[in-house]
């Protein structure tokens, strides 16, 4: 009897600390990768967020900083910003951008928090040349 009472306890303790956080402490390079692979969901976005811009500028390049911070409790991008020093394109498209990555969920969340900088670069296909008609 005294055997299965202990049993008890140790499953019921066992029990409590099972449900808390799924929390994993990554390394810095693996904290990296998994973070821009979080990034990398919102590629087609951050395209759409150029395409825009494009129509304005169809010659538009430039480099776009953003910082933020990963939460540790939630895995949740906050506190996203624009390096203002490092960027170079347009407000509507850094804004854009901004929008695109705020709020995403890092999954499984990590016992400490993050902080990142990540930077897209782009550039404007150049027209391709007339082609002269064969003679």
């Amino acid at each position: 009897m005294r055997n299965s009472t202990l049993f008890s306890l140790m499953f019921v303790a066992a029990s409590a600390v099972v449900p808390g956080c799924t929390c994993i402490a990554r390394d810095a390079e693996t904290y990296r990768a998994d973070t821009r692979s979080l990034l990398e969901t919102r590629t087609r976005a951050i395209k759409d967020c150029y395409d825009v811009a494009l129509t304005t500028d169809p010659k538009l390049d430039g480099q776009v900083v953003v910082t933020f911070k990963v939460e540790k409790k939630t895995g949740k991008i906050i506190d996203t910003g624009i390096d203002s020093a490092r960027t170079k394109a347009p407000e509507s498209l850094s804004k854009c951008i901004v929008e695109a990555v705020d709020g995403l969920t890092l999954d499984p969340v990590d016992q400490r928090e993050g902080q990142a900088t990540f930077s897209w670069t782009f550039k404007a296909n150049e027209p391709k040349p007339a082609e002269e008609a064969a003679s």
